[in-house]
């Protein structure tokens, strides 16, 4: 009775890992309330088992048409801008005072 009993636990164990586990960013749950029905499920599944195994190549995802607000574009600077320099003479003077100084240790 205790072996059985161990072995459900265990079951019910890997079945909410299974089901509450992310993988690839959404769980199994959030999987089955994306899809349209249990056919679609199963054909994602085996699609994304298959992706998983190296076996399949991942479609696409298109943009939804549907989707309520618009893509934002990426604007990225054509280049990174060139680093100044910002110090003072006074600065400069102490950086070399203390350079001077820990050259003489």
């Amino acid at each position: 009775m205790l072996r059985f009993l161990f072995g459900l636990a265990l079951l019910l164990a890997l079945a909410a890992a299974i089901v509450l586990v992310p993988m690839r960013g959404r769980t199994v749950l959030e999987r089955w309330n994306a899809s349209h029905d249990t056919r679609d499920f199963l054909e994602r599944g085996y699609r994304e088992a298959k992706v998983a195994m190296g076996i399949g190549v991942e479609r696409p995802h298109p943009g939804h048409p549907h989707s309520p607000r618009p893509a934002k574009p990426q604007a990225r600077p054509a280049r990174p801008a060139t680093p100044t320099e910002q110090h003072s003479d006074e600065d400069r003077a102490t950086l070399d005072r203390i350079v001077t100084e820990q050259a003489k240790h």
